[in-house]
């Protein structure tokens, strides 16, 4: 069965999917748009209360098994810039402060905790694009719940503003880290890509 698509139209690239036996990790980007800083801030704390309520004085976090795989991987730097799950996950269960007024990284920390992914978020102004333009990023393996962590942040945009653009990529597991190529490069039409999931 092949795949037509309509002529002229590119989309954004998705590394070749490596073999079963291969374990590897995907990165999803997205790039979205707030047009609504109120709903967008409140969206934010409702999660991040949410994140931080189910993990709470938690005794049993070392077993998680998500935190014990990403765990093993920070420590061996495979991919050093992830977020690191285990620090925010014991400071959670310890019952420590951890919204710190930045609705961007609480958010972020909001799809860690709900998601077990690492995640960040930032506000960049781009002038060329949108001033308003956030950047997210996630990391998931194939036994991360990366499409939940989608969800959390496209559903959240669809409520305050836009998705502009969104790329899932594959690194394999202890190769070194490339540069990876901008979300968003210009003409912007030319990378949309509206709905899906990252990985299913």
């Amino acid at each position: 069965m092949q795949t037509h698509r309509p002529t002229g139209s590119a989309v954004p690239a998705i590394d070749p999917i490596h073999p079963p036996d291969v374990d590897e990790c995907r990165r999803l980007r997205i790039v979205a748009r707030i047009d609504d800083p109120v709903v967008w801030h409140s969206a934010a704390a409702r999660l991040l209360d949410r994140g931080r309520r189910r993990w709470h004085a938690r005794s049993d976090i070392a077993d998680h098994p998500a935190l014990c795989r990403w765990s093993r991987i920070q420590d061996a730097q495979e991919v050093p810039e992830q977020p690191c799950l285990r620090t925010l996950f014991a400071a959670v269960a310890a019952g420590q402060e951890i919204e710190v007024g930045d609705p961007y990284a609480d958010f972020a920390t909001a799809v860690m905790l709900l998601s077990s992914c690492p995640a960040a978020a930032l506000c960049q102004s781009d002038p060329m694009n949108d001033p308003r333009a956030v950047h997210f990023s996630v990391y998931g393996y194939r036994e991360d719940d990366l499409p939940l962590a989608e969800d959390l942040i496209t559903t959240t945009i669809h409520a305050c503003g836009a998705v502009l653009a969104r790329r899932c990529t594959v690194m394999s597991r202890g190769a070194s880290v490339r540069p990876s190529p901008p979300v968003v490069d210009h003409p912007l039409p030319e990378l949309l890509v509206l709905g899906g999931t990252a990985a299913r």
